[in-house]
């Protein structure tokens, strides 16, 4: 009886360390704040992988640079300003060609 609780006690001891961890991570994820900036996602992944299986050391060298060059863009408040820009736009177009089909059927 003592063994078993014992043995559930460090059981929900280490969950609670792993559950703890996951927030902390998954924090510094949304947060931005991660080192780790390759996010995996495995079927995009292979697939492209795939497709990119015949490129040129200076082909993978040019792609190399150009997504550190656009990481260290997104990660700015201009990013996050020029995204509400073309979302604000995208809505307000949508927004006006609705009204102006909506009077012709009136009419």
């Amino acid at each position: 009886m003592l063994i078993a609780i014992i043995a559930g006690l460090e059981t929900m001891l280490v969950f609670a360390a792993r559950s703890k961890q996951g927030r902390v991570r998954r924090q510094q994820l949304l947060m931005g704040a991660s080192t780790d900036h390759r996010a995996a996602v495995p079927l995009v992944d292979n697939y492209l992988q795939q497709k990119t299986a015949r490129a040129t050391r200076f082909q993978r060298f040019v792609a190399r640079q150009l997504a550190t060059l656009l990481r260290r863009a997104v990660q700015t408040r201009a990013m996050d300003y020029l995204l509400l820009h073309v979302v604000r736009t995208a809505i307000n177009k949508r927004r006006n060609k609705f009204n102006t089909l909506r009077r012709r059927i009136v009419l």
